[in-house]
């Protein structure tokens, strides 16, 4: 039985992989998530008290950015 050794993409990031991803800062993110900027961020989703942001609303926000 082979064993595949190739790397695990992510499915969630954490504020700070996303807004390394995304080229942005975290703090934007973080406000953008409580609406204190006036241009929206990428959906947040929190499980439990961890708030992700899921790879497809990652590439969803940078397919259409806010303008």
């Amino acid at each position: 039985m082979m064993i595949d050794r190739s790397p695990v993409k992510p499915r969630g990031f954490s504020t700070r992989d996303a807004a390394t991803f995304l080229g942005l800062s975290a703090s934007f993110l973080e406000k953008a998530r409580i609406g204190q900027t006036m241009t929206p961020g990428p959906r947040a989703t929190k499980i439990g008290k961890r708030v992700v942001y899921l790879r497809e609303d990652l590439d969803a926000y940078l397919d259409n950015p806010p303008t």
